[in-house]
């Protein structure tokens, strides 16, 4: 599976998953009012995790390309040297 098509469906899948979790606190509104408050904070734990997560793939990425500029320039100057 090619990385644009993991990237999409990593998007697909969260988006689904908030679509899910959005339909059933809106069916439940009612009894999880005093539940509210822990929700959030359970949420906003999340989102960071996300957010942290996102910059270290980010990262991972840069890090491969230029580890890959890196051997594409070795592996030219060794062909060049002979």
């Amino acid at each position: 599976m090619s990385n644009s098509k993991k990237t999409w469906a990593i998007w697909l899948g969260g988006l689904a998953a908030g679509i899910a979790a959005g339909a059933l606190i809106y069916q439940n509104k009612e009894k999880l009012g005093p539940q509210m408050d822990k929700f959030s904070k359970k949420l906003g734990e999340l989102q960071k995790t996300g957010e942290e997560l996102t910059k270290k793939l980010k990262q991972a990425g840069l890090d491969s390309v230029e580890r890959g500029k890196n051997l594409a320039k070795s592996v030219s100057d060794q062909v060049n040297a002979h």
